[in-house]
């Protein structure tokens, strides 16, 4: 069996969670262009792998995509071992800060479901009936803060895109209005 070019099988994943994510919403997300390894300071969507489209409005992420066969195993998660899972998060994390987003690990390895890290102050954010519908496991040893790892698909399907950015747009205003004061 031939060894698939990395860069491809990086490609071919942040398509497929693109498409994912298209599927979710209705709309169409792309990978950014050059995978994220550019940077246009006028729009802070192409920060990260996966580029939401305009008409949805703000949308809070930024989605780095990770497709590696090492690291991803649950002892590494739950122990903190892993550097390549922390050079992964920091990156994603660095990313995301630039542009004032929320970072969102989107990862996976050949022949394993999707899953996704996030910071899990952000989880608690979300409404309980949400958290309580999405298996997920929390993370304490593999950032200074912890994290939470669950399956990005059962998220999709627990979670409208209307929802998502509605509680969003609530919140920006709140933020907003709490500034002013």
């Amino acid at each position: 069996m031939a060894v698939k070019n990395p860069k491809n099988k990086g490609n071919e994943f942040e398509r497929k969670v693109a498409k994912m994510l298209s599927d979710w919403a209705g709309v169409k997300f792309m990978r950014t262009p050059s995978s994220g390894a550019i940077h246009n300071f006028k729009d802070k969507r192409v920060v990260s792998d996966i580029v939401a489209p305009l008409s949805i409005g703000n949308f809070p992420f930024s989605i780095e995509c990770k497709n590696v066969e090492c690291s991803w195993e649950l002892s590494a998660l739950l122990e903190g071992t892993s550097q390549t899972i922390n050079k992964h998060w920091q990156q994603c994390s660095d990313d995301a800060a630039r542009e004032e987003l929320i970072p969102l690990l989107v990862f996976t390895k050949n022949f394993r479901e999707v899953y996704a890290i996030m910071d899990f102050a952000v989880w608690l954010t979300f409404p309980s009936e949400w958290v309580v519908s999405i298996p997920s496991l929390v993370l304490t040893k593999i950032w200074e803060y912890p994290l939470i790892v669950f399956k990005l698909q059962t998220f999709l399907e627990k979670v409208s895109i209307d929802n998502l950015m509605s509680m969003y747009s609530l919140q920006s205003a709140v933020q907003s209005n709490d500034n002013m004061e």
